[in-house]
């Protein structure tokens, strides 16, 4: 049976995969006003597909393995140290009994934080909007899509980097210094790392000037004002943080 290209299509837009790859190449091509609908102009693929306000989801279920995994790394610590009263059964008893807590506290506390993150970034330029428009009345409103999408693909790159680290911990258990062990692991695998940086410095690089650019075109093209505006909420986060601080 052949597969129609309307088929195949369906099913590329309704898997994971597709959901997962566009939240990690995302920051690279995702604009804002793709998401904003206007009469006899056509939206882009990506900003039609389905389940996009599920993709904290998606970051959750890699994260909290790793929340897991990371918890079962510190209790083997714990249980390899001499002179611990528990018995062996006791101590994989109290392991499954405790470490499905922190997979499930992992992935609710990662749903939660991305959430609250993207709506408060999309609640600061809804209110940015709101008060420009006095001025620029021919300005959009943000999409909420736009920041939770983003949000989340910032979210799936850092549990990614997680889980490697995790990997990391019980690859080597940490028996030797870990100076020395990555000093080792760089020095064998100089070049496989420096490709890497720089592969991921090129993403990052087009990822930040996309996001420039979008954000531009948020602002009606201005792009003094969007910069004035980012720079607002990074000196009120600042100043957020320094009276944190000095409570």
């Amino acid at each position: 049976m052949r597969l129609s290209l309307r088929q195949i299509w369906r099913i590329l837009r309704t898997s994971k995969a597709t959901s997962y790859a566009l939240l990690m190449l995302g920051p690279m091509f995702i604009r804002p006003l793709a998401f904003v609908k206007e009469p006899k102009q056509p939206q882009p693929a990506y900003a039609k597909l389905p389940g996009l306000l599920h993709t904290p989801l998606l970051v959750a279920g890699v994260m909290a393995p790793a929340f897991q995994s990371i918890y079962q790394w510190v209790f083997w610590r714990e249980a390899s140290k001499e002179n611990h009263t528990q018995s062996c059964a006791d101590l994989l008893y109290l392991l499954h009994e405790t470490e499905g807590r922190y997979f499930w506290g992992g992935f609710v506390v990662t749903i939660s934080l991305l959430y609250v993150i993207a709506t408060l970034r999309w609640g600061y330029h809804r209110t940015a909007i709101s008060l420009i428009r006095r001025w620029l009345p021919d300005l959009s409103n943000p999409p909420f899509k736009y920041f939770l999408v983003t949000t989340a693909a910032f979210g799936l790159w850092l549990s990614l980097c997680v889980t490697v680290i995790v990997y990391g911990l019980w690859h080597w258990r940490l028996d030797d210094d870990l100076k020395i062990i990555i000093n080792d692991y760089a020095a064998r695998h100089l070049s496989g790392l420096t490709i890497m940086l720089l592969f991921l410095g090129i993403c990052f690089r087009f990822a930040g000037r996309n996001s420039e650019l979008g954000m531009k075109a948020l602002y009606g093209g201005r792009g003094k004002l969007s910069t004035v505006v980012s720079m607002v909420a990074v000196g009120g986060m600042a100043a957020l943080s320094i009276a944190l601080i000095t409570m």
